[in-house]
């Protein structure tokens, strides 16, 4: 089971785009992690505007401005404690970083103006997403595919940096509840970040 992961993860690369360990990160990078000990540790990191990725066991680290190997070894070593051996990562780079040139739209004058929106965490399709001014957090969910089985759907946040003076203010919703009709509706800005966080043990 663990060559087929590999296999899997193999393919999955050879995909995207081919960068040698040295290849220095920067925000807007989509990477694929993996754990060979643990392949409910798998997933994809987004590199947000902050330059850090979010992971489990290890919270927030930085990214932008290290190579792959240097991300590679410092996420070996803080999960390294919570291993009876040293575990092996596998750290690549799903897609780049979008240049400014690349977020041209072509539409009609009349066109509405697209905002930029970065989902992480426990979605099926993670990174960078292009929504509507206005679109709320169930229809950013919705455009990212949705969430995982994994999904702590009542702690979801939503972190939104003010343009002056550059403050995080992290909100937390209860994206359960507004499954369920109850709730009001979470409109989202430009920039917002939306974590999804994985569930806790019987949560």
């Amino acid at each position: 089971m663990r060559l087929f992961g590999w296999l899997a993860t193999l393919a999955c690369c050879l995909s995207g785009p081919v960068l040698g360990s040295s290849y220095v990160l920067k925000s807007g990078d989509l990477l694929r992690i993996e754990v060979m000990e643990d392949a409910s540790l798998n997933r994809n990191a987004l590199v947000l505007p902050d330059g850090t990725i979010a992971f489990p066991m290890v919270g927030q680290v930085r990214a932008a401005g290290l190579t792959l190997g240097q991300l590679r070894d410092g996420l070996t070593a803080e999960l390294a404690p919570q291993f009876s051996q040293r575990p092996s990562l596998h750290v690549a780079v799903a897609s780049l970083a979008k240049r400014k040139a690349a977020r041209v739209v072509t539409a009609a004058p009349s066109a509405e103006k697209l905002i930029t929106v970065f989902g992480m965490g426990e979605l099926v399709k993670p990174g960078r997403v292009q929504v509507r001014p206005g679109t709320s957090l169930m229809q950013f969910l919705a455009q990212a595919g949705g969430t995982t089985s994994y999904a702590a759907m009542k702690r979801v946040q939503v972190r939104r940096t003010a343009d002056a003076s550059g403050q995080v203010t992290t909100y937390r919703v209860n994206v359960a509840k507004l499954m369920r009709g109850s709730g009001q509706s979470f409109p989202l800005a430009a920039g917002d970040v939306v974590i999804v966080p994985e569930r806790k043990l019987f949560e």
